[in-house]
């Protein structure tokens, strides 16, 4: 059995942790746990060096994680592609990261890809998705991998 947490407990903690931590550090272990497990996937379907990775990107701090993510595995050798949901709103910082490692924005699928990575929306989240994110995943149909399967972390 899994345990669940409430939205209020999840920022409650990360609030006390954060307190603790010098400022981003939250957001740079997400990211680096992300990242982690996308190569762990990319292994599994042929390799993380040359592996297509397509990020997800909202306005929150979630895109900020998935930025990040793409960042490290784009220094790893993994042509790192971002649609960004709004991109006037996406996270500076792990945008510049991003770009600066050699990942790239797309205004749209571009090809197959082997992992989509999810950082549209995080706990803050309500309702379905917005208008331009339910396109964005709606299109996901279009982007099969090396192995013909499509696998979202």
């Amino acid at each position: 059995m899994r345990a669940v947490w409430r939205v209020a407990d999840v920022r409650a903690a990360e609030a006390g942790l954060m307190g603790t931590l010098p400022e981003g550090t939250l957001m740079q272990r997400a990211a680096a746990g992300l990242a982690r497990r996308a190569a762990l996937v990319l292994a599994e379907r042929g390799g993380v060096y040359g592996g297509r990775v397509l990020l997800l990107v909202g306005s929150g701090d979630n895109g900020g994680d998935a930025l990040y993510a793409g960042e490290r595995l784009a220094r790893r050798g993994v042509q790192v592609s971002a649609m960004l949901v709004t991109p006037g709103r996406a996270h500076a910082a792990g945008l510049a990261a991003l770009r600066a490692a050699g990942g790239r924005v797309v205004p749209g699928p571009a090809g197959p890809v082997d992992l989509v990575l999810d950082g549209i929306v995080g706990i803050g989240g309500t309702g379905g998705l917005r208008a331009n994110a339910d396109e964005i995943v709606q299109r996901l149909d279009e982007l099969r991998g090396r192995d013909g399967e499509r696998a979202t972390v």
